[in-house]
């Protein structure tokens, strides 16, 4: 009987929880997400077009001679992007607003970019932002390097 009322109590807890908080990410989570070694890209998709297209570059295989990309997000909601393809480098910077799971940036310029939807795995240590048409995924700046050390 204990046991039952034990899961009625968090099932009525859980029940009563707003809805955001069932979202958010954990605290290993957003450790993670605000690593200083920062994030690399690995594969982008892109749906806008009507159909799912993956960047040649950004295909989940390194290609460290044709481009790489990385994120990096700090305690005081400042973010930092660098994409360099074909030689060619586009850098990023502004703010972030994390609320729930869902992250938004806003450049240097104050346009905003999201919210994306963000998924950490703190085991293979993997972030996946996404909306409807669009699909990032990224890799530890430190875990990334080892595989790439491996291939």
């Amino acid at each position: 009987m204990s046991v039952r009322l034990m899961i009625g109590v968090s099932l009525a807890a859980l029940l009563s929880m707003p809805l955001s908080a069932l979202d958010d990410l954990s605290e290993d989570q957003i450790s993670l997400l605000k690593d200083q070694g920062g994030w690399e890209y690995t594969k982008l998709s892109d749906a806008s077009s009507g159909f799912p297209t993956e960047h040649t570059c950004f295909d989940g295989t390194p290609h460290p001679n044709e481009c790489s990309g990385s994120l990096t997000l700090v305690d005081d909601e400042k973010f930092a992007q660098q994409v360099i393809i074909g030689g060619q480098a586009v850098n990023r910077s502004g703010t972030y607003k994390l609320d729930g799971d869902q992250l938004a940036f806003f450049d240097e310029y104050g346009t905003r970019d999201g919210p994306y939807t963000v998924e950490i795995d703190p085991v293979k240590k993997t972030m996946v932002l996404s909306m409807p048409q669009i699909r990032m995924e990224l890799t530890l700046e430190t875990e990334y390097h080892k595989k790439k050390k491996k291939s």
